[in-house]
């Protein structure tokens, strides 16, 4: 039996969570932030990328009636923990109860590391998150949804950690031919 890839396991994510996700949550009263990341500082990389996460992000909260009381837009990685401000001012605002939802184009705009992504999770547990939005893919609050969270979050961090890995080696190789890499 081979081991099932992560596109494999999200797809039973989104099975999971799907039914009758949007019917269970009571989103009266509800104010939502919503959170736009990208990974560089680099004005002229990414170009649309924040935009884009905006634009469709609004879609949904249109589509589905929610009340956006906050936008929130951060050019940082999410890597490592504890780097990003407008990320950390969110968690604060959410703890002071100015907003209980987010809403973010996919799991991984919120966390690639395990500190803040348990973070996230712990504010769904104590009920200061009272529902997670995103456009990729539905999250229900529930305990079989903290637990496809977790997942998507472990994902997000596999996947920034083996592209590091992945450019580390293609340097070493580079360097080994006698190549300039730039930096």
């Amino acid at each position: 039996m081979s081991m099932p890839t992560p596109q494999d396991l999200l797809a039973v994510m989104r099975q999971m969570t799907q039914a009758d996700s949007e019917a269970t949550i009571n989103t009266l009263g509800r104010r939502y932030a919503i959170y736009a990341r990208k990974s560089t500082e680099d004005e002229s990389k990414q170009l649309r990328s924040i935009a884009d996460q905006l634009a469709e992000c609004e879609d949904l909260a249109e589509r589905s009636g929610l009340r956006v009381v906050k936008r929130i837009t951060e050019q940082r990685s999410a890597k490592s923990s504890d780097q990003r401000p407008e990320f950390r001012t969110m968690i604060e605002e959410l703890k002071k109860g100015k907003y209980n939802g987010v809403i973010a184009w996919h799991p991984d705009r919120l966390a690639r590391n395990m500190k803040e992504a348990g973070e996230i999770i712990d504010l769904l547990d104590h009920g200061i998150i009272g529902d997670l939005r995103f456009v990729g893919t539905t999250f229900e609050n529930s305990t079989m949804g903290k637990v496809l969270l977790g997942v998507a979050f472990v994902f997000s961090k596999q996947y920034s950690d083996q592209l590091s890995d992945n450019v580390k080696r293609g340097n070493r190789r580079s360097i080994s031919e006698g190549r300039h890499i730039g930096k």
